[in-house]
């Protein structure tokens, strides 16, 4: 299962097809709702989005395709000059709504372009070439399926029969001995349609691949009862004679490594916050990367139990369903800490939250669950304790802001979430507030 925080549709989408800059933006934002602060300093210029961590993401003129239609180039070391490496994914608005084409590249091309410059299984997953959904002689990143219909049953199905489908570890032959790139190969691959006219397509590099394809469409895919397509997205990168890992880009995002806790980057709570991200000290926020159990597992076997890392959601075999929301903590100076926390849901609570995202129907909706980490200053006093969510509300981008606790039974957790807390217990000298003589000079 496979969801990004739904935009808003807007009344009457646009027949035309936006400008560079304006997808961008629309992709930009997907990015920073995924990983606050992952675009930060960020510009956007010409036909690119350039970060001052050395990637880029450029929209290239469409080859193919309708007026909906935008061709990606991902350039994750732009130090690498002449000749930039790069990869690159189409991706188009099935409802004409371009927002919802910005969003499948976050998802798909985009989470890979993150876990290359990363690198800890937190945005898409790896597999060596030796490992059962490998591919001989590469070492794979890659996507999970994201599912594009309008059933959520039919696309919760083919995403299962896509990934349980191993695709291309079983087509592996088809297509290795055309990937040429010595730093990085894209391939997209696409399945869907409707019952009696499916369709599977891989791409390499950008183009599609026929004898590839061919073999997808060989392994028999099952068909929907209603229109669905189902697609991920995933980078090859060889591994050199006598060695065990790939030769990866210098250039890295600039988050600190996750902790026993979760959490990570330079909002983290464990965080000196001496990581070279400017940190807005009027805004705090703390995000912990992972739900405390999936923290706790080995890197192996976080790669075999975690079926879905979508980013706002987390499914891992044995331990549950997990959802990414706020918890906010309001200060004795007026200023409210953000914690992007982890809460587990039960399956049937989460499938009707998927529901509701694809009817744009989570306004106002209440739901519960059990707060997953361990929260700054309290530490596990909270763990596990029980949450009431809702408050959804739109933002200024027309972006669904994630879900927020509101309430709690737990005692402790219900002081934390209603009552104003002195900052020096909640941030110590953490953030401290600028003064006037500082703005000034």
């Amino acid at each position: 299962m496979s969801w990004m925080p739904r935009m808003k549709r807007k009344a009457e989408p646009p027949v035309n097809r936006l400008a560079d800059l304006e997808f961008l933006a629309l992709v930009k934002a997907g990015l920073e709702e995924l990983v606050p602060g992952v675009t930060e300093g960020a510009q956007l210029k010409g036909n690119s989005m350039i970060s001052p961590q050395g990637w880029a993401v450029a929209v290239a003129p469409p080859h193919h395709g309708g007026g909906h239609h935008y061709d990606l180039v991902a350039l994750p070391d732009v130090s690498l000059q002449p000749d930039v490496p790069c990869f690159m994914d189409c991706v188009v608005s099935m409802s004409a709504d371009p927002q919802d084409a910005a969003n499948t590249w976050v998802q798909t091309a985009g989470v890979c372009l993150l876990e290359l410059l990363d690198r800890r299984g937190h945005f898409a997953d790896h597999a060596g070439p030796e490992e059962e959904h490998g591919v001989p002689g590469w070492h794979l990143i890659t996507s999970g399926a994201v599912g594009l219909g309008h059933d959520v049953d039919e696309n919760r199905r083919l995403q299962s029969a896509l990934l349980e489908a191993n695709v291309l570890h079983r087509i592996a032959d088809s297509f290795t001995a055309d990937l040429e790139s010595p730093f990085f190969n894209g391939v997209k691959v696409f399945y869907g349609g409707t019952p009696g006219a499916m369709q599977a397509e891989v791409r390499v590099n950008g183009e599609r691949h026929e004898a590839a394809s061919a073999a997808m469409t060989a392994l028999g895919l099952p068909e929907p009862t209603a229109f669905t397509t189902v697609r991920f997205y995933a980078l090859l990168l060889p591994v050199p004679a006598g060695e065990r890992e790939p030769s990866f880009p210098t250039a890295r995002l600039d988050l600190a490594p996750a902790n026993a806790s979760g959490q990570t980057d330079a909002h983290s709570t464990d965080c000196d916050c001496a990581c070279g991200r400017h940190l807005d000290p009027e805004h705090p926020t703390f995000a912990l990367a992972l739900p405390h159990p999936v923290a706790e597992l080995s890197e192996e076997e976080r790669r075999r139990r975690v079926t879905t890392n979508t980013g706002p959601i987390i499914v891992a075999e044995g331990l549950g369903n997990f959802l990414k929301v706020r918890l906010p903590v309001r200060l004795d100076d007026g200023r409210t800490v953000v914690h992007f926390v982890w809460v587990s849901l039960p399956a049937a609570v989460i499938e009707d939250f998927v529901q509701r995202v694809h009817r744009d129907d989570l306004a106002g909706h209440r739901f519960e669950g059990l707060l997953y980490n361990a929260v700054g200053p309290w530490g596990e006093d909270v763990l596990h304790a029980p949450v009431v969510l809702g408050g959804q509300r739109i933002n200024e981008d027309g972006s669904v802001q994630l879900s927020e606790v509101l309430e709690s039974s737990d005692p402790l957790l219900a002081k934390i979430v209603s009552e104003t807390w002195p900052t020096a217990f909640v941030l110590g000298d953490r953030f401290p507030r600028e003064s006037s003589s500082d703005v000034s000079g």
